[in-house]
């Protein structure tokens, strides 16, 4: 039961730590909950047992099994007892991202999506079907693809903010 007792602790004090700061004897609810988790091991250990038509005539065959057979219900017990109680949220867990975190993750997926149709063969299947889901970044991909070793490295950068600020507008228009 001590090793249970240790389980339930550390997983009270890592997950449940509010709960845990109310209860007014913290290791005499530890012990108790880790002696119904014992109770229950026996007793799931015990029905896999009988469910088990014979064990094995060799001792470390027959001490496998039991020992399997010990460990599904020691799984099952702390599932069903301990691990069923979902851990508190955090203090400055924020489960909305901020727009600024949600810009950032359509960047990400923008730019990966961009490199992911740069690799694509013009005019296949999936290039086009790409073409339709990403629109406003097509103008971009266009730009890619194309030449341009005649621009200088501003006019490069002037282009590519134009296009930038056309997505922007489109972006801004999809949410709408």
């Amino acid at each position: 039961m001590t090793i249970y007792v240790e389980k339930v602790r550390s997983y009270w004090r890592t997950y449940l730590p509010q709960a845990t700061a109310q209860l007014s004897d913290p290791e005499a609810h530890f012990r108790d909950l880790a002696g119904q988790i014992s109770e229950r091991v026996d007793q799931i250990a015990a029905k896999l047992s009988a469910n088990q038509p014979t064990l094995p005539d060799d001792y470390l065959a027959r001490v496998g099994t039991l020992n399997t057979m010990r460990l599904q219900a020691e799984e099952t017990a702390l599932d069903e007892l301990l691990f069923s109680t979902p851990p508190e949220p955090e203090a400055d867990e924020d489960p909305e991202p901020s727009s600024r975190e949600r810009d950032l993750l359509t960047m990400q997926q923008e730019e990966a999506a961009v490199e992911r149709r740069l690799e694509m063969e013009p005019g296949s299947p999936e290039a086009i079907e790409w073409d339709r889901r990403w629109p406003h970044l097509v103008e971009e991909v266009t730009w890619m693809l194309g030449d341009h070793d005649d621009l200088t490295t501003s006019q490069k950068r002037a282009q590519l903010a134009e296009i930038m600020l056309r997505q922007d507008a489109a972006r801004a228009a999809l949410q709408q």
